[in-house]
């Protein structure tokens, strides 16, 4: 039998006495592996502890069909300890990255040690517990990884709408600086009457006009340029259709430029007519860029402000800015058909809270209301003060959450979503962070058409720094 110190010298292991340490060789077995050697593989049934001394081994897990690398567990370790005890088919393979030499107590003297040594029971557990946390901050994480990816997919869409707008509106300024590069010298040799340039100079600083969002209002819109491309035809303005739609856009109609074109001659008015049909569509353009880039401009902004991005994690807050800014970066699901009230209490004293961990809270519960309601529906959140207390409600108008579910809501891995939708684990990240983050306080009633997910934190309580 090969050298067992490094057994002993471990601290599963080092409190055994004399006794119980020759018992304990006389019981086991040793293994040796090749580089690349199965040890175990996943789903079989656990029969030993393994205790490797020397060497290293790799973990894989399958995934969708494929094994994906998982770990790595350098020696010395112990291994399958879990399985075994709890009688579970193997989670993991073991494979041998190097040589391995690896020491094997079948159940019986696993459990007879169990019975017999307070210290190896109290290591055994210790190191179960190490790895149940472990995993549970592992799966938590990918819960926060997968909600930040759907958080980034909503985002990428949102700034596409504005930088597409941005975009198309920069190449037609492109369009449009090109006819007013053209227009500019036909106007200048044109030898205009100064009142008419001072009338032109009026039409270019006039303000658009209101616009109007009504279903009636692009039939009327269509209906104007129709009228006044005739009209400009009608004046000898050559392919009228391509200037009519600035001019009407801009609220101009055959009757302001009547009078116009009467003083004026034809060489003159259609000169005039091509430098203000450019000048109005490159100012809407040039508009229509500002917008979109404000848009984008906002976006980043809630976003910068949703991660509390270069402040301290934990600072003094108003609760209300966390709820704008989650509302602004989720605007692609609530614009579906949502309406959201607003009720807050502004005279809240700022909150003492770990500002982005509290704004996946209100992610977590504002999407499942959205998802509760069908993404059609009422969104109302209050806020108010409840003695040492500030309470925000966030109120959906969806069919409600059966009794039965109520007792659960908050329990890891539950949901009622189909398989796909929901991880279950939304809800249970919110309670930790309230709860256990901030020492505050999460409830939830419901009846059908209304479900009232209710968050107290404290005023003046500092939250807890480790969770």
């Amino acid at each position: 039998m090969s050298d067992l110190s490094t057994l002993f010298e471990m601290p599963l292991f080092a409190d055994l006495p004399e006794a119980q340490q020759a018992w304990l060789r006389a019981n086991l077995t040793e293994h040796r592996l090749k580089k690349g050697d199965i040890l175990m593989r996943e789903g079989q049934r656990v029969t030993h502890q393994f205790i490797l001394l020397d060497g290293e081994l790799i973990t894989e897990k399958t995934i969708g069909g494929r094994q994906v690398f998982d770990d790595r567990r350098p020696a010395p370790v112990s291994i399958a300890e879990a399985s075994l005890l709890a009688a579970m088919p193997l989670p993991l393979t073991f494979i041998a990255a190097t040589d391995c030499y690896l020491a094997a107590l079948p159940e019986r003297v696993v459990r007879a040690l169990l019975n017999q040594c307070g210290s190896f029971s109290q290591h055994i557990f210790r190191s179960m517990y190490a790895r149940i946390s472990a995993y549970d901050t592992f799966i938590l994480n990918g819960e926060k990884l997968a909600a930040l990816g759907r958080l980034s997919a909503g985002l990428a869409h949102e700034l596409n709408n504005p930088a597409a707008a941005v975009a198309r509106a920069a190449d037609g300024m492109r369009e449009s600086l090109g006819h007013l590069r053209q227009a500019t010298p036909a106007l200048v040799l044109s030898a205009m009457p100064a009142e008419l340039v001072g009338k032109l100079v009026d039409w270019a600083n006039r303000a658009a006009p209101a616009v109007d969002a009504t279903p009636q209002a692009a039939l009327r819109q269509s209906e104007a340029e129709n009228r006044l491309a005739d009209w400009l035809a009608a004046q000898g303005i050559e392919k009228p259709w391509l200037i009519a739609p600035q001019l009407s856009t801009a609220g101009f109609s055959p009757a302001d430029l009547e009078a116009v074109a009467a003083s004026a001659t034809a060489e003159q008015f259609g000169a005039l007519i091509r430098w203000l049909a450019a000048a109005l569509d490159l100012r809407s353009l040039a508009n229509q860029a500002w917008l979109g880039a404000g848009r984008i401009s906002e976006i980043v902004k809630a976003m910068k402000d949703y991660s509390y991005m270069d402040q301290a994690p934990l600072q003094e807050v108003d609760i209300h800015n966390g709820i704008e800014d989650t509302l602004t970066i989720m605007r692609h699901k609530l614009k579906q058909g949502v309406t959201v009230k607003r009720d807050y209490d502004r005279t809240l004293p700022h909150v003492p809270v770990y500002g982005s961990e509290l704004n996946q809270v209100w992610t977590n519960l504002i999407d499942n209301a959205v998802d509760a309601m069908d993404g059609s529906g009422e969104l109302t959140i209050r806020s108010r003060r409840d003695g040492n207390f500030a309470m925000i409600e966030i109120v959906d108008t969806g069919t409600g959450i059966p009794p039965h579910v109520l007792p659960r809501l908050f329990e890891p891995f539950f949901t009622t979503k189909p398989p796909g939708k929901g991880s279950g684990l939304g809800l249970h990240i919110a309670y930790r962070t309230v709860v256990q983050r901030h020492n505050g306080m999460i409830s939830v009633a419901s009846h059908a058409g209304e479900t009232i997910f209710k968050v107290c934190l404290p005023l003046s309580a500092q939250p807890v720094i480790d969770a």
